[in-house]
């Protein structure tokens, strides 16, 4: 089995990535009600191939993406990782941390002060995730149902 990490620069692996992050909100649904069931993503990643304040690393088995993590340099002196996602069938594998690792270690070359990540409150195997890494809580966003 041959798998990597490398950054996506190409249309047919943004593409793919597409799917997995429709994947990641149809997930997010368990967390958020308002998401609707019928959302799908296109052409999202293909508009940042060409961002210099964005890399996008996917994981590859055998040629195909089973994961993917988002960095976005911000103006604020911070890297913000948005959407991490690993399919079902090769989660408990690792591979959402090595992609994590690797989005840490191409941060710190981005000379930045801080790196965020989002995650919804009761997404309690994210979290512990992130713990480990070295995460830690800063802020909270509230939501009260009408």
């Amino acid at each position: 089995m041959n798998n990597k990490i490398k950054q996506v620069t190409n249309v047919v692996d943004a593409d793919r990535c597409d799917e997995l992050l429709t994947k990641l909100i149809q997930d997010e649904r368990q967390y958020n009600d308002t998401i609707d069931d019928n959302y799908i993503v296109t052409n999202h990643f293909n508009q940042m191939l060409d961002d210099e304040n964005i890399i996008i690393l996917a994981y590859y088995i055998n040629k195909t993406i089973v994961g993917y993590i988002l960095i976005r340099k911000m103006a604020n002196n911070t890297c913000l990782l948005d959407g991490l996602y690993v399919e079902k069938e090769y989660r408990n594998k690792g591979i959402g941390k090595s992609l994590l690792t690797e989005a840490i270690s191409r941060i710190k070359n981005m000379n930045v002060k801080y790196v965020d990540i989002n995650v919804m409150y009761n997404n309690i195997i994210a979290k512990h995730i992130y713990e480990k890494l070295g995460f830690v809580g800063y802020e909270i966003k509230m939501r009260k149902s009408i």
